[in-house]
């Protein structure tokens, strides 16, 4: 800078030397090795691990835009069914990305729309949860100002990711899925979570058993098969209530089905007791009409509890004859 003067060449020295040890510094932070490996495939499918977090990343629909795929895809990957798009917060997903080399480093490069509001730094902790960082960001688009993004632009947001070497394909690992490791992890709990070995992880992440300096950075964890990921536990509260429901349903028409069963066989009952009451009254009233016929030309018609009232049940004591009675 010999056209300024020497105070400003001192000071844009010591800016310089500054931001080449931060970078340098940050860099070998991280202990994993992104580099593509000569003897790898160019490409290869593999996932990343994503925990669901409010307010705008509770559904497989608004995750899968950010990751340039298909809800299906995801769900499938999560152990989710297809048509479940609700999450709950912390819910951790499967996400599967391409991964390739860009240079010498190992990429899955995404595609994302600039919000407003967006960095490169907000973008890659917030939306992308570390599994890539500012500088990567940076380094891919170098044109662009990191914190002065224009709305509406797509930006390519390198995702850290590696493909199996030969040799880990012939030892049957498949997959080496990128994980930000959490500051309460450690190699045992993340081996059970997605079943790979202890000393895979530890072979293939430089930080030896002690994995604090990892904390929020990506880490690689060698897997033989996708691990199956424990259902939300939204699942087993909509399981739980579920049953209860279907069993209440059940008792509930089974119950139903006795009372219409018990009524319809009182109705009937009542029904043939009144038609036995009916020929029983029309039978008696055949008898006394046929009794009175020889002495009336047009007898007067009344009612059989009238007659029975009147001649006390068709008493001996009002009987004037063989079928007369008076009333």
């Amino acid at each position: 800078f010999p056209f300024l003067p020497l105070h400003s060449q001192i000071l844009c020295l010591v800016i310089m030397l500054f931001s080449t040890n931060i970078v340098a510094q940050s860099q070998q932070d991280n202990r994993t090795n992104f580099s593509c490996p000569s003897d790898s495939p160019a490409s290869c499918e593999t996932y990343v691990p994503y925990i669901a977090q409010s307010p705008n990343f509770l559904s497989l629909t608004n995750i899968s835009n950010i990751f340039d795929t298909s809800p299906l895809s995801i769900a499938r990957a999560s152990n989710l069914e297809p048509m479940d798009d609700k999450l709950v917060k912390d819910q951790v997903l499967l996400v599967p990305v391409t991964c390739g080399c860009t240079g010498n480093r190992s990429f899955a490069n995404i595609s994302y729309e600039i919000n407003q509001g967006d960095s490169f730094y907000f973008v890659a902790t917030t939306s992308y949860e570390n599994l890539t960082n500012w500088r990567a960001v940076m380094d891919l688009n170098p044109v662009l100002s990191p914190n002065k993004l224009p709305i509406g632009i797509q930006v390519v947001f390198p995702l850290f990711c590696k493909c199996p070497s030969k040799n880990q394909l012939d030892k049957e690992i498949k997959y080496l899925i990128t994980y930000v490791w959490k500051p309460g992890d450690n190699v045992s709990l993340v081996s059970d979570k997605f079943g790979a070995s202890p000393e895979d992880i530890m072979s293939e992440n430089n930080y030896g058993q002690n994995f604090t300096a990892a904390n929020n950075l990506p880490v690689l964890i060698p897997v033989t098969r996708l691990p199956v990921l424990a259902r939300s536990p939204s699942d087993g509260r909509k399981g739980g209530i579920r049953l209860p429901v279907i069993i209440g349903i059940s008792l509930g028409c089974t119950l139903l089905v006795l009372v219409l069963a018990v009524l319809l066989v009182y109705v009937y009952c009542l029904k043939m007791k009144t038609l036995n009451r009916s020929a029983s009254s029309a039978e008696t009233a055949d008898k006394l009409l046929s009794g009175v016929s020889g002495y009336v030309s047009k007898p007067t018609m009344y009612e059989t509890d009238a007659i029975m009232e009147a001649t006390m049940n068709l008493s001996e004591q009002c009987k004037i004859g063989e079928s007369v009675y008076k009333a």
